[in-house]
């Protein structure tokens, strides 16, 4: 069994065959060209372990419309409201959606927040990066050289 291709006749456009044989009425076939409009198949292991990952990673987060994105879209727009923070505010339009004008927003954002730890103690987080905060009060930041294991000198220098 021959294996079908994609062909392009100059003339009659666009067919599928297993030769490079025009199906047009009284055509020659001297302009036929193959082309390669449909893409080849590539599955492997690696490629299956990344949609089950994928699959899974949906069904964790309950993700059942994806789509495929055009330049500048998403490929998941979220459940929300579609309306909901698209908007430019202007004026008294932010105290109407939020409860309080932008100023006193920018006021309550810049003052310390006090984040109560499971030991009791208050952590106030000064700026406006929780994740740096914690990092640094978990002392994850901090830098800790380990004590040198050999000393190396030159033959020149005096010895100790």
């Amino acid at each position: 069994m021959a294996i079908m291709k994609e062909w392009r006749c100059l003339i009659h456009g666009e067919f599928d065959g297993t030769h490079p044989i025009c199906p047009g009425p009284r055509c020659a076939s001297k302009a036929v060209v193959q082309e390669f409009r449909t893409a080849p198949g590539a599955k492997s292991a690696r490629t299956k372990f990344t949609d089950a990952g994928l699959r899974k990673s949906a069904d964790m987060y309950g993700i059942n419309n994806f789509k495929s994105a055009k330049p500048g879209e998403v490929s998941f727009a979220g459940r929300s409201d579609p309306a909901l923070g698209q908007k430019v505010l202007w004026g008294d339009e932010c105290k109407q959606v939020f409860g309080q004008s932008f100023s006193q927003l920018t006021q309550t954002a810049a003052k310390p927040l006090a984040v109560p730890t499971r030991d009791g103690r208050i952590l106030s987080i000064t700026r406006n990066n929780g994740m740096v905060e914690a990092a640094e009060a978990a002392g994850i930041t901090r830098s800790k050289l380990p004590r040198a294991g050999e000393i190396t000198r030159s033959p020149k220098d005096a010895s100790p």
